[in-house]
C-alpha cells in the first residue's frame, strides 16, 4: 500500500512539474500582432512600442528569470499591398530612433532583430516578425536607469522594385 501510494505521489509530482515548467516556458516571451498595409514605391512609417504587460518585466538576455521576467518581446506584423500587382516587390524593413523610457542614451542596449517571412510582397501576407531584447548593462545604476521602460522605436517598411 505504502509504495502504491509513494509512486502515485511522484506521479503527481512529475505531472505537476512539467506543467509549471511548459507554463513558465510560455511566458519567456510577449507578443503582440498589427496588420500593415503598404502601397507600391511606397515609405510607411510606423511607430513601435514594445511594452511589457503590467506585472512583468523584460530583463537581458542571459541573467536569471524571476517568476515575472520575460527576455525578449515579440510584436509581429502581416504586411500586404493594398493593390494587386503583377510583379511583386521588394520589401524591406528598417528600425530607428531606438529610445528607452523616451530617452535614447542607453539605445545601444536595445537589440532589435527584424526577420521576414519573404523577401518580396505581393498578393499574400508577409510576416515581419520583429524581437527586441536588451543587453545586459554593465553597472546596476545603468539597469536602475532602464528598468521597467518602455522601449520605442519607428520601423520603416518599404516595397519597392
Amino acid at each position: 500500500m505504502l509504495k502504491k501510494l509513494s509512486v502515485f505521489a511522484i506521479a503527481l509530482l512529475l505531472i505537476g512539474g512539467s506543467a509549471m515548467a511548459f507554463a513558465w516556458w510560455d511566458r519567456l516571451s510577449v507578443e503582440e500582432e498589427e496588420i500593415i498595409s503598404i502601397g507600391a514605391g511606397v515609405t510607411l512609417e510606423v511607430d513601435a512600442v514594445a511594452g511589457v504587460p503590467e506585472g512583468k518585466f523584460l530583463v537581458p538576455a542571459g541573467v536569471i528569470l524571476k517568476t515575472d521576467d520575460v527576455n525578449e518581446i515579440v510584436l509581429t506584423y502581416n504586411v500586404k499591398l493594398d493593390t494587386e500587382l503583377p510583379d511583386a516587390l521588394d520589401l524591406a524593413v528598417t528600425e530607428s530612433n531606438v529610445e528607452i523610457g523616451g530617452d535614447d542614451t542607453y539605445a545601444g542596449l536595445v537589440n532589435i532583430d527584424i526577420s521576414l517571412a519573404e523577401a518580396e510582397v505581393n498578393n499574400a501576407d508577409v510576416l515581419v516578425t520583429v524581437t527586441v531584447t536588451l543587453t545586459e548593462p554593465a553597472d546596476e545604476a545603468t539597469y536602475d536607469a532602464i528598468k521597467n521602460q518602455d522601449i520605442t522605436f519607428t520601423l520603416t517598411f518599404t516595397a519597392s522594385e
